[in-house]
């Protein structure tokens, strides 16, 4: 490993990435990946992750982000680093190529996330391994229209898309210190609703919502097992 290239990485800050690279790096090390092997980052932002998959962890890693300006950004800083504009329900690879996909906070952004899952299926090889970091919803009876999912919610959704759980962790502690890392720094957390996957493009009342779910973080690491099917989405 190049230490030069591993403390650089480890140096950027990538915004609304609670746990950061560490957390990314314990998600690697759960799924195990062969050196080499082709990993997606789902809504990769600017490449931070994709660099350290490539740089630091010695995998192919291509990013994927529907976002022009961060892409370009990535781009600009990196420009060695395969990122592509998609969307996470046309990935544009074929059947069973890729041997893992990271979503770090991005399925909860995604409001067709049991499409996007069939998808992330469609282009794993069998065994395949699905790399979760995300939100959920803590107190599950204020659940209806444009809230979190609870963890029971989320596993039920991965096991219709063809996938069966090898890890699920409770990482709300590395949630915990993101905010209060941020009121630190800028005094609320009311920039950081506006712009993280939770507030974006809400209806009304979203926050209030979205609050009253005590939002939780989880860590999940899922296996494919089955091909998906078109009545699962």
């Amino acid at each position: 490993m190049d230490r030069k290239m591993t403390d650089h990485v480890l140096g950027l800050e990538e915004p609304l990435h609670p746990g950061g690279l560490p957390l990314t790096g314990r998600l690697v090390d759960y799924c195990a990946f062969p050196a080499g092997a082709l990993i997606i980052d789902l809504g990769c932002g600017g490449g931070v992750t994709v660099e350290y998959l490539c740089g630091v962890r010695g995998l192919r890693a291509s990013g994927v982000d529907r976002d022009k300006t961060r892409l370009e950004q990535g781009r600009n800083r990196r420009p060695e680093l395969a990122l592509v504009r998609a969307s996470g329900e046309a990935l544009p690879w074929p059947d069973a190529a890729v041997h893992g996909v990271l979503a770090e906070c991005s399925l909860s952004v995604m409001p067709a996330a049991g499409k996007v899952l069939a998808e992330i299926n469609r282009v794993l090889i069998p065994g395949g391994k699905l790399a979760i970091t995300d939100l959920y919803a803590r107190r599950v009876n204020t659940r209806r229209n444009g809230g979190l999912m609870s963890r029971e919610e989320w596993a039920s959704l991965l096991t219709g898309c063809g996938f069966r759980t090898l890890v699920s962790e409770d990482q709300s502690a590395c949630l915990q210190e993101f905010v209060a890392r941020f009121i630190l720094k800028y005094g609320s957390a009311e920039k950081l609703w506006q712009c993280t996957c939770a507030g974006r493009d809400r209806p009304p009342g979203t926050q209030e919502l979205f609050t009253a779910q005590q939002p939780g973080y989880f860590l999940l690491v899922a296996e494919k097992v089955t091909e998906r099917k078109d009545d699962l989405v």
